[in-house]
């Protein structure tokens, strides 16, 4: 086995995971904005006149946005617009994260503080979203993550074993 190829090929996919990263980051921002801007659209009632309602659904109860009042649709739509802007900063935080790990496979060195870290760091905020967003996909997730750290833990020992070695 030819391990120049192999770390080539590893280098490749971590530029190439890592650009991915940086535009699944765009998206996730732009989407957010769009987003933000239909909450406070929608806070000034310019969609009311063509007949869009929004439904917020509330421990299996359903609440008809335009039915509240003018001062609890003003509460409403500047919560869920917080509510946005701190999931965009943990997907921000989630990225940067991810980043760090593909930066450090494509440099051609995976088994770093830094990827453990990057995938700890990963898993933590994936297990944060899942929790806020009461899904269980997004927990199994985050312990691959975990799990995945613990691997590039040990790897990581072994390269230092084996510099030691030399």
């Amino acid at each position: 086995m030819n391990t120049n190829n192999e770390l080539e090929k590893m280098r490749k996919w971590g530029h190439a995971l890592e650009k991915a990263s940086l535009i699944i980051g765009k998206i996730v921002y732009m989407f957010s904005l769009l987003a933000g801007v239909l909450i406070l659209v929608n806070m000034f009632g310019i969609f009311n006149t063509m007949g869009l309602t929004v439904d917020l659904t509330s421990f299996g109860n359903t609440i008809h946005y335009q039915e509240l009042s003018l001062p609890l649709q003003i509460i409403v739509s500047l919560l869920l617009i917080a509510m946005l802007v701190i999931t965009c900063i943990m997907v921000n935080a989630l990225v940067h994260a991810l980043r760090s790990v593909f930066q450090s496979i494509a440099n051609g060195r995976p088994f770093e503080d830094c990827t453990v870290k990057g995938f700890r760091k990963a898993a933590l905020w994936i297990a944060i979203l899942g929790v806020l967003n009461g899904e269980i996909f997004g927990l199994i997730i985050a312990v691959l993550c975990l799990f995945l750290s613990y691997v590039f833990h040990y790897g990581m020992l072994l390269q230092q074993e084996s510099d030691e070695t030399l």
